[in-house]
């Protein structure tokens, strides 16, 4: 059991990860056994991502601290982690514990706080399962690309048939 002392220190520092990170998950890591938890942790932590399983009642405390709009996590029955990070990391996280998810069963978006912005579970599913940055962008300059060559190969393949 956590002394009164060490849950007014954690609460300290929950408050200020919410403060200070723009991008927060909430997830239910329920029935996760440690090294499937650490293989997470240690996928997270590659992209600057960290990971913190805590106590509800000690998280709607820190969010009072923190001055962040609370998110209603009372009525969930399972355990609770949260991961943070800055800037880019929000989608980035999502995807990386949307297919952990997929792949064990186990673990479950339960909502967050994406670029500041107050996301339910179906938002932070749709965001996980877009593509990357890099992919969206070669399948646009395709599309842009597509018009240009269709035409060049109508031009090619009239000056065949001229010839």
């Amino acid at each position: 059991m956590l002394t009164k002392a060490k849950k007014i220190e954690l609460v300290a520092e929950l408050s200020e990860i919410l403060k200070n990170s723009p991008n927060i998950l909430f997830v239910d890591f329920a029935g996760l056994k440690m090294d499937e938890i650490s293989s997470l942790k240690k996928d997270l932590k590659k992209e600057g991502i960290g990971f913190k399983a805590l106590k509800k009642s000690l998280l709607g405390f820190a969010f009072g601290k923190s001055g962040k709009g609370p998110f209603d996590l009372s009525s969930h029955k399972g355990s609770v982690a949260i991961t943070y990070g800055q800037e880019e990391s929000g989608a980035i996280a999502a995807k990386i514990i949307n297919n952990f998810s997929v792949r064990s069963n186990k673990l479950a978006i339960l909502g967050g706080f994406l670029m500041g912005e107050k996301m339910m579970k179906d938002k932070v599913v749709m965001l996980a399962q877009l593509p990357s940055r890099e992919v969206l962008t070669a399948q646009f300059l395709h599309l842009l690309m597509s018009p240009i060559s269709g035409f060049a190969r109508v031009v090619d393949a009239m000056a065949k048939k001229v010839i």
